[in-house]
């Protein structure tokens, strides 16, 4: 027969192996926490101690060399961003307005379904198959040629899933007492949409744009094909045309190391890798800054 202290002893020996489960985990979740940011600070820091040499003031503003050494990045650098925010401004409005609709207004049905299969096949498309498809459609049968405006459209088409998701799941993370509150206070509902669920949704929408944003700054096998792998000489280089060719820096960095013939390639080709990952790192504090800002203004919490 037990005697009214073994439960005792056997509660606390229960209480001693959790807390000591606990501290094992513990461990393990700071250990996987501090191995990313450890891999992250030993990338970017291997990418300095390659590229650091060749950052230049005409580096960073002048125009690239085909066969002499001494070339620079301005013209790339300005595509990358003409590039981005072309395809941003395309991408945002649909993939918002798609997002709400399919989780706002859309009745649950085989039309939803259908546009929920859709978005996700795309989202899975490869970016070569993406680029073969704008090379047929916007380069080719709308004689567009190798030019930003087609780049941009070809981004538009392989982001925009991606994004009409993440908006999807930014709405359906907002509680539906919010919808609720402000629909018994007599607004509409395109009203509770904009004035209540949206400003919710605002963090990890911005979080969405951001990731969409370094997919677009990396991009190299959907542009090759509608791009081009070369940009416009003199001033051109900097226009707002978007019918020129525009070679973006992950373009550059592909075709220093594969076809350039220039004597400095190595060098030019680790100073463009430091610089496309200080503009990515940049684009992300910046973006998460404006949009926590965004987000304390319309909610009153930062996310």
């Amino acid at each position: 027969m037990a005697t009214p202290a073994q439960p005792a002893l056997r509660s606390s020996g229960n209480a001693s192996a959790r807390r000591q489960f606990d501290r094992i985990a513990t461990v393990l979740l700071w250990s996987a926490a501090l191995f990313i940011v450890a891999l992250l600070a030993l990338f970017i820091g291997y990418l300095f101690y390659l590229g650091w040499s060749a950052i230049s003031w005409h580096f960073l503003t002048g125009l690239p060399s085909e066969m002499e050494a001494g070339g620079g990045v301005g013209p790339q650098i300005y595509n990358s961003f003409y590039i981005l925010f072309l395809t941003l401004a395309m991408t945002v409005p649909i993939a918002l307005a798609a997002g709400i609709y399919v989780q706002e207004y859309a009745a649950t049905g085989r039309f939803r379904d259908a546009v929920q299969f859709s978005a996700e096949s795309l989202a899975t498309v490869p970016s070569i198959v993406m680029g073969l498809f704008g090379l047929l459609v916007f380069v080719q049968t709308l004689h567009m040629g190798f030019s930003a405006l087609a780049g941009a459209f070809t981004l538009t088409l392989l982001n925009l899933p991606a994004l009409m998701r993440v908006s999807q799941e930014a709405l359906a993370g907002v509680p539906n007492t919010y919808r609720e509150a402000s629909m018994g206070l007599g607004a509409t509902k395109w009203q509770t949409i904009v004035r209540a669920v949206l400003p919710s949704a605002i963090g990890p929408m911005i979080t969405g744009i951001v990731l969409i944003s370094g997919r677009i700054f990396g991009e190299t096998a959907a542009l090759i094909y509608t791009a081009g792998t070369s940009v416009a000489y003199g001033k051109a280089a900097f226009s707002f045309n978007p019918m020129r060719p525009a070679e973006t820096l992950a373009v550059h960095l592909w075709y220093a190391h594969t076809e350039a013939l220039i004597p400095d390639v190595t060098k030019i080709g680790n100073g463009s890798a430091l610089v496309l990952l200080i503009m990515v790192l940049i684009f992300n504090v910046v973006a998460r800054v404006v949009g926590r800002q965004l987000s304390l203004r319309l909610t009153g919490k930062g996310t």
